[in-house]
């Protein structure tokens, strides 16, 4: 038997070259996780704790699956596997792909929700289908980045400019003889930057902070920054402070941020140390507008939203705080010590402790029913309970019949108040509040992860990034995915609100489903940034491309496509129109209309990871990490040119006419004439070349060490 001495539990898949890299999973009896990742791009490690209902299902489901004497039967080359090792028990070798006992795929499925969730979202390459039961999620070790600092090449008051950039952030803006000396903040470490070329006198920088920062190039003087979410969002809410429209949103970075519904302004945040967030709500008690905040500290904290004092902090809870749910001046909590409390606010004294559950509370709920007030609750034990929640008077307590349980809200029925849950098995289920009774499955599909009700609204967030909308118990609408999966999910403001692991917040429509903003920007490492007139365009680890207006900083889109990290943007012209193009980990380069995002072409024939991109002469250049460059017509994606070398990956890309430049990490210059792919040259550099550009018929090549004229 496994599951009586099991101590470890070992999971990896993946090659560091391969197009999601390579991971490792470590998982101890006492609930301690390790996860390592190793790809082209360096190595990163993450560590946690899992509730302890996730190692019991795992090893419940190990003892019966036979694992150790299953027959991998023969697998494909070149297919992806996935490696098993169980301390003390044995292990298995199965390809990706590959049929397995019941309960072995119930064991794979719930290390593949560990690898998503402590990761905190950023390994993609398996399935989410658990309620978020990784907590204390810390990075023990930060990608390394792929240069060391970053450069550009553009334009200062209509001459030739360049701009370097350390790895601490610091450097300098070059113009003819003038220099501008530049430092960000801290930004550790940048990895991009962009110069305008026309009009402007722009740079923007970004780096492994994933803000976006922009200068006025003359000067240095910073003009804006954004900011977001360090990880995955935890809580949303929607609220007005002071005649303004506000969308609050949490995050297990430990900060509540606040974002001007209209504007996507950023309006600052709170922030509650190392103790991620793990429950949001708003209230309005007694002319006062308050923020109330759960975390994995097991504290709630309660402060005012306009001026950010902290009104009460409320200990009770002896886990983490798991959900938190508000009416009135009634708060309730639930938490990883399998409690539900109330408190009365502003001041937060106790009313009720309400025990029952055997296992972590996953959501709470209040609704108004009549002269009286209720209370849901839902676990990880499967049950789903019911209270008065002035007298602390239990009402109903039941099996829910699904899988895990990740979320519950109340809704009204003709009937009277019923509970709606969602489970991990695809369940959405509404069912009498006062009985238990079953009324009606909403939904069997994708595994939801949180839901929220308005009067005859339903709406469910899904593992797969989904929204779905219910009328009267009716299939309304769905949503298609938008980005990472939906963690948190409110009605405000006359719109849906959803938060999501990959840190964005986003408000839909409620009539067409439209997305009508992102408040975020890039939460992961920004790679890639360039400028096309008024827009300034950024590519990041979160597979996004974002553009946004140069000089004020207001999103204008999120463009969508890409299944891995964006690591190269370019902007230029094809077919008579401005064309943006976006390559990275997922080998596919892609480009956009600039003026209106819409999808243009998906590149297909790159092996490795793509860095670099560059348009000139009506071609499109890209190469990365295998040293091929590729050309393709700009317009139509015909394949123009396949160009070798035996240089290593290729850095940076820059055309002169017909006359194309590509750049290697040794600091290897190459040269070639399109589009008959002729070699037209070669030569060496010093140091890690990190942009280049012709200038006045000269190759002028930017790198860690300073500016480098190559002679042809």
């Amino acid at each position: 038997m496994v599951g009586g001495g099991a101590v470890r539990v070992g999971y990896r898949s993946g090659t560091p070259a391969g197009r999601w890299g390579r991971f490792e999973l470590t998982v101890h009896a006492d609930g301690e996780a390790r996860l390592d990742h190793r790809d082209p791009a360096g190595a990163r490690a993450w560590s946690g704790r899992i509730e302890p209902a996730v190692w019991r299902r795992l090893v419940e489901a190990l003892d019966p699956s036979g694992f150790a004497d299953v027959e991998p039967g023969p697998i494909p080359p070149d297919s992806a596997l996935r490696e098993l090792a169980v301390e003390p028990g044995g292990t298995l070798t199965v390809g990706w792909n590959a049929t397995v006992p019941p309960a072995l795929g119930t064991a794979f499925r719930i290390l593949d929700a560990l690898v998503r969730q402590v990761s905190g979202g950023a390994l993609r390459s398996t399935a989410d289908a658990l309620p978020p039961v990784v907590h204390r999620r810390v990075p023990e070790l930060r990608r390394r980045a792929t240069s060391a600092g970053a450069a550009a090449f553009g334009a200062v008051g209509g001459r030739p400019a360049y701009a370097i950039l350390d790895g601490d952030g610091d450097g300098a803006v070059f113009s003819g003889h003038d220099r501008t000396a530049l430092s960000t903040g801290g930004q550790a470490p940048p990895r991009a930057a962009a110069l305008t070329n026309g009009d402007g006198d722009l740079l923007a920088t970004a780096g492994d902070d994933g803000v976006i920062r922009v200068y006025d190039s003359r000067t240095g003087r910073p003009l804006h920054a954004r900011a977001g979410h360090g990880g995955p969002v935890t809580a949303v809410a929607a609220a007005a402070f002071a005649g303004r429209r506000v969308v609050l949103s949490a995050g297990d970075d430990g900060d509540v941020r606040m974002w001007d519904a209209e504007t996507a302004d950023d309006l600052g945040s709170v922030s509650l140390g190392d103790a991620g967030v793990t429950g949001l709500c708003h209230a309005r008690v007694a002319g006062r507008a308050l923020v109330c905040a759960g975390a994995d500290d097991g504290v709630i904290r309660v402060w005012s939203a306009d001026d950010r004092d902290v009104i009460g902090t409320l200990r009770g809870h002896s886990g983490r705080v798991g959900a938190l749910a508000v009416d009135g001046d009634l708060l309730a909590s639930g938490g990883a010590d399998g409690t539900v409390r109330l408190w009365e606010l502003p001041g937060g004294r106790e009313l009720h402790a309400l025990t029952g559950h055997d296992d972590s509370v996953t959501g709470v709920a209040l609704t108004r029913a009549g002269d009286r007030t209720l209370v849901g609750s839902c676990s990880l034990d499967g049950t789903v309970r019911t209270w008065d929640a002035r007298t602390g008077e239990p009402l109903a307590a039941w099996p829910a019949r699904s899988g895990w349980l990740a979320a519950i809200a109340f809704s009204g029925t003709d009937d009277g108040p019923a509970v709606v849950t969602a489970a991990t098995d695809g369940g959405v289920r509404l069912w009498a509040a006062l009985t238990g009774d079953p009324i009606a499955v909403l939904a069997d599909g994708p595994a939801p992860s949180a839901v929220v009700c308005g009067r005859r609204l339903v709406a469910a967030g899904h593992k797969d990034g989904s929204l779905r909308l219910w009328s009267d118990g009716t299939l309304a609408r769905t949503i298609p995915a938008s980005g990472g999966a939906v963690t948190a999910i409110a009605f405000g403001l006359g719109g849906l609100i959803c938060g999501t692991d990959d840190g964005a917040v986003r408000v839909h429509d409620l009539g067409g489903g439209e997305e009508v903003r992102t408040l975020t920007p890039h939460t992961a490492p920004v790679f890639a940034l360039a400028f096309a007139g008024d827009l300034l365009v950024s590519g990041g680890a979160d597979a996004a491309v974002r553009t946004w207006d140069a000089r004020s900083g207001v999103p204008r889109a999120r463009l969508l496509g890409h299944t891995g990290p964006v690591a190269a943007v370019a902007t230029g012209d094809a077919g008579g129109r401005t064309v943006l193009a976006s390559a990275g980990y997922d080998r596919v380069v892609r480009t956009w209309d600039a003026a209106s995002g819409r999808p243009l072409l998906a590149l297909h024939g790159h092996l490795a990871p793509v860095y670099a991109l560059a348009f000139g002469g009506g071609l499109l250049a890209s190469a990365g990490y295998d040293g091929v460059v590729r050309v393709w017509d700009a317009a139509t994606g015909a394949r123009v040119a396949s160009l070798t070398g035996d240089h290593g990956p290729v850095r940076t890309l820059c055309f002169s006419g017909e006359v194309l430049a590509a750049a290697g990490g040794d600091g290897a210059v190459r040269l070639w004439r399109l589009p008959s792919g002729d070699p037209a040259g070669a030569a060496e550099v010093a140091g890690t070349p990190l942009a280049a550009a012709f200038i006045d018929g000269r190759l002028q090549v930017a790198g860690e060490r300073g500016l480098t004229t190559v002679d042809l």
